[in-house]
């Protein structure tokens, strides 16, 4: 049997990558830093931070694993402006801890969570190429995490994710962050006053694009990136999306017709940073990985209208 860990584990993705890999047959191993509840998919939770090298190694003393999923991570990319050195020792620094286990343990194979935060927002769609911009100490942590790894000799995928949301079909998991910073979660939860930040954005409507994508096809993606890597794949970087935008008002409307309620919002100035438009090519992910996401935005916004339903109450 394959054995995997998974670092950040007790996590939003974590948590829906360890049912992908379980239900393909993996034997699953948990890294988180914070005791939540068990998920029933993982057959080991070892609590560590990932900053800690000491804790890291013991783990990989331990256990042989046949692929690693590095997800822990810091993402408020906003707090990342006030707080820097923490999303450096974290993303960064974190990530050198687990290239180095991995190393001395002779682990080969990594998928690594990236960011589309990594890219100068110029074009659309976004090719791996693009231009990087260190826009925010949360991206620039990320582009020195992915350089890390390239220099590392390990064989890798890393993944560049556009907007992860949504929430698991069978209502097992959902999006929930402290403090709650993304668009859709914010959005099911304030129903009554949600805040829009600018209506003077370069789009149609005025208001932000974004490439929303569901979060079972990033962790199917993050499966299919293992068995390449266990069939010698060659290492590469690829963006996650649909390759597709919403603006904020789009989302709104069809939010509105997944729930037949209607959402009442005000405008504030918009933030100093934000991209118009942030959209990605998919191409490569197509091509290498036969990527093709399943889900589309009715039935992220209903899976996840759905799951804040069952455990807001």
């Amino acid at each position: 049997m394959k054995t995997a860990l998974i670092t950040g584990a007790a996590g939003y993705l974590g948590s829906h990558l360890a049912k992908s890999l379980k239900k393909s047959g993996w034997k699953v191993v948990g890294l988180g830093h914070k005791r939540h509840t068990m998920n029933p998919y993982l057959d080991v939770m070892h609590y560590a931070d990932v900053r800690n090298m000491d804790d890291v190694d013991d783990l990989f003393s331990r256990i042989q694993f046949d692929t690693v999923f590095h997800l822990a991570a810091r993402i408020e990319a906003g707090v990342s402006v006030k707080e820097p050195t923490e999303f450096y020792s974290v993303n960064t620094g974190g990530t050198c801890n687990v290239i180095n286990a991995m190393v001395r343990h002779g682990v080969k194979n990594l998928v690594f969570s990236s960011t589309a935060a990594v890219y100068q927002a110029s074009n659309d769609p976004l090719k791996e190429d693009d231009a990087k911009f260190d826009n925010s100490p949360y991206g620039n942590s990320k582009l020195c995490a992915e350089t890390a790894i390239k220099a590392s000799g390990l064989n890798y995928v890393i993944f560049r994710y556009f907007n992860l949301t949504g929430a698991d079909p069978e209502g097992e998991f959902g999006e929930a962050h402290e403090p709650e910073t993304h668009l859709i979660p914010r959005l099911i939860q304030n129903l009554n006053n949600f805040q829009i930040n600018g209506t003077d954005y370069k789009t149609p409507d005025g208001t932000c694009i974004r490439d929303y994508v569901h979060v079972t096809d990033i962790a199917d993606a993050h499966n299919s990136a293992a068995e390449y890597l266990l069939k010698d794949g060659k290492s590469t970087t690829m963006n996650l999306g649909t390759g597709q935008g919403l603006s904020i008002l789009q989302i709104i409307s069809k939010l509105e017709e997944v729930t037949g309620k209607k959402v009442n919002y005000i405008v504030n100035p918009r933030r100093a940073g934000d991209a118009d438009s942030l959209i990605a090519d998919v191409t490569l992910a197509e091509q290498v990985l036969n990527f093709r996401p399943k889900h589309d935005i009715m039935s992220i916004l209903k899976t996840a209208y759905d799951w804040h339903n069952r455990n807001d109450e």
